[in-house]
């Protein structure tokens, strides 16, 4: 039996440019977690995308770097061949890095292809066990059936092209295969979880463990006067819903000529959203900042009246935890996770999936608020992000990690 202290695990870190999407809910909690992992005396060896967010989030994994061998376009299809380039390099580094460094155990970080693929190549090879935290699968409703024909037909109504959802239904296979075959899934929230067994990964190893908020960070952004009507802070992409969000926001502007919504975040989609409001009109009453570093988010963030989220798949929902330890009250589509996770808060305001007039017309109920009563939606808000420590999520990894490996707690 191994002691604690001796224990090695390995992850393939990727995140992708920023040029390409902003850093998600994902990444933070490897972040977050890994922290609390290395001060609880787990040896982390990562072999991760650059730029590095480990070493500028200050966490003292052992960290190999491991860059881009093709410079990505702007499209769906470029991207995706610059992940499988750097998927095919990473699977052979990966099996020596954990022999050379002498791992007992792999964690997948994330169950994206380019995460769980070279984790679940590795294991093959190496026959550690894997462990992969599962955030999210792309369904919007809790039906027991998925096929490729189903799963194809939910991308292209989010709105992608036929090419595009196809690779896309390809992708969420080739994940549910490898996660059946994985020793344990981390899965964030109970929704995911029912997810995982309906697609057939076996309930005994599925543990559900969480997320969490750096309140104490948060809470050191003092908030100022509220420049924004609306905000929008997140990966700017279809399944997000930023283009239901300009939609609804010319509803919104027909009513109130001078509000203004601000949208922060990079990804694929940005260009087009860029395109849809000069298109619109919408250049006075809409300002697309794109990426920017978590002190400024945070400050934005708390310059804005509403926390706008129409977001369609969503295994937990950090950025409404986030938005909520900022004091805003919160609209977002009814699905599955955000409703178990967020349902109980009287300042998140749950809107019929899809419903772009509710979208809007909810979102001026909250501007015409009075003030008394939109006070207490603020303090309501910061009191449940409260909810949410990452201390005791990544504890519940921990031991869940500990157990994979046959140790004693």
């Amino acid at each position: 039996m191994q002691k604690h202290a001796d224990l090695r695990v390995f992850s393939v870190f990727f995140h992708p440019s920023p040029a390409v999407t902003a850093v998600g809910g994902a990444e933070k909690r490897f972040i977050e977690t890994s922290r609390v992992f290395v001060e609880k005396g787990l040896k982390m060896v990562v072999l991760e995308s650059t730029p590095s967010l480990l070493k500028d989030g200050h966490v003292f994994c052992r960290v190999y770097a491991q860059r881009s061998l093709f410079s990505a376009g702007k499209g769906w299809l470029t991207i995706y061949l610059g992940w499988v380039l750097w998927i095919l390099v990473v699977c052979f580094r990966s099996v020596r890095l954990i022999r050379r460094e002498r791992c007992q155990l792999i964690l997948a970080p994330n169950n994206t292809v380019p995460n769980l693929f070279p984790a679940y190549f590795a294991h093959v090879v190496t026959r550690l066990p894997l462990c992969v935290i599962t955030h999210h699968m792309d369904v919007m409703t809790e039906e027991s059936h998925q096929n490729f024909q189903t799963v194809y037909a939910t991308y292209r109504k989010v709105g992608y092209s036929s090419s595009v959802s196809f690779l896309k239904a390809l992708a969420f296979f080739a994940i549910v295969r490898m996660l059946r075959k994985s020793d344990a899934c981390i899965a964030v929230s109970n929704f995911t979880a029912r997810t995982l067994v309906q697609l057939g990964i076996a309930s005994g190893k599925i543990v559900v463990s969480g997320n969490g908020v750096d309140l104490e960070f948060i809470q050191k952004f003092k908030a100022g006067r509220k420049k924004w009507d609306a905000v929008f802070v997140g990966r700017v992409a279809k399944e997000k819903g930023v283009f239901d969000i300009l939609e609804a926001w010319r509803e919104v502007v027909l009513e109130k000529g001078s509000a203004r919504l601000l949208v922060v975040g990079s990804g694929p989609d940005l260009q087009g959203v860029r395109a849809v409001v000069d298109e619109s009109g919408l250049l006075d009453n809409v300002v697309v900042r794109g990426r920017v570093g978590d002190a400024e988010m945070y400050a934005l963030m708390k310059a804005g009246r509403v926390f706008v989220f129409p977001s369609r798949f969503e295994g937990w929902g950090l950025a409404v935890a986030e938005a909520l330890a900022c004091g805003l009250p919160v609209v977002c589509y009814d699905i599955p996770a955000l409703r178990e996770v967020f349902g109980e808060c009287k300042s998140v305001f749950l809107v019929p999936l899809g419903d772009v007039k509710k979208l809007s017309a909810t979102i001026m109920g909250i501007l015409k608020m009075e003030k008394r009563d939109y006070s207490e939606l603020a303090e309501l808000s910061k009191d449940y992000a409260g909810r949410f420590g990452w201390q005791e999520v990544a504890l519940k990894d921990l031991q869940a990690i500990r157990r994979l490996c046959t140790l004693e707690d």
